[in-house]
């Protein structure tokens, strides 16, 4: 190993330090006011943010860039706090207690949410299973009840089949997600998709588990113009 990256490795290492001390010296618990307890993130740009933009990183980088995205998403979240930091872990404890099925993450000013496919559709399919719908509709309430943000629905794939083919599908199912989001109450101004096809996996296709969890409905959500004012 040459003497470049066994700085990067220190430097990467020494960032990870920092960050857990930071969390760890100034981050208390609060008391959310849905009931739920989370780490208070409010105070100094919002240092408990470094934790879960660190998850989010591993949940939303592709194979190859996990520990990068996982670095990112530490240091990204260390800066979101005040008004949008407050609002968006309020969202996350929420979404996480709603859809334990789901992986939650936030990363910096944006919020997460998972779903593998597997749980919504069937193989080949872009129609969602009626046994899944609750899960859509539970997820609508809580974007009912947190107005002040955008969300995008993205859809991902496995390696399975052609990258045409799979881009196409990816992109059915994003919008099979969206007007379901609509039909349980969420305006559609604030929902767009986007299908990722097989291009950003976050686990190895060689495996069944794997592509299980490559294929998957993601919501990004992120702040309006309105919640951003208020973070000023």
């Amino acid at each position: 190993m040459n003497g470049r990256n066994r700085i990067s490795r220190w430097f990467v290492k020494s960032i990870g330090v920092v960050l857990a001390s930071m969390l760890l010296l100034t981050a208390g618990c609060a008391t959310n006011p849905d009931g739920t307890t989370e780490y208070k993130r409010t105070a100094i740009g919002a240092l408990g943010g470094a934790a879960v933009g660190a998850g989010a990183g591993a949940l939303i980088a592709g194979s190859g860039h996990r520990g990068t995205g996982a670095l990112v998403g530490g240091a990204v979240g260390a800066l979101a706090g005040g008004a949008i930091g407050n609002y968006m872990d309020r969202q996350a404890a929420e979404m996480k207690r709603q859809l334990p099925e789901a992986a939650v993450a936030r990363e910096g000013d944006r919020l997460y949410v998972a779903l593998p496919s597997g749980i919504l559709f069937d193989v080949d399919k872009s129609d969602v299973r009626p046994t899944a719908k609750d899960s859509i509709a539970r997820a609508a309430e809580v974007l009912v009840k947190y107005p002040d943000t955008y969300v995008t629905v993205e859809g991902h794939t496995d390696s399975t089949g052609k990258p045409e083919y799979n881009q196409r599908l990816s992109e059915r199912r994003a919008d099979t997600v969206r007007d379901l989001l609509i039909q349980y109450g969420v305006p559609a101004s604030r929902l767009s998709i986007k299908g990722y096809g097989m291009s950003n996996p976050v686990a190895d296709n060689s495996t069944p588990e794997g592509r299980q969890s490559n294929r998957r409905v993601q919501l990004e959500i992120r702040p309006n113009e309105k919640l951003k004012a208020q973070q000023g």
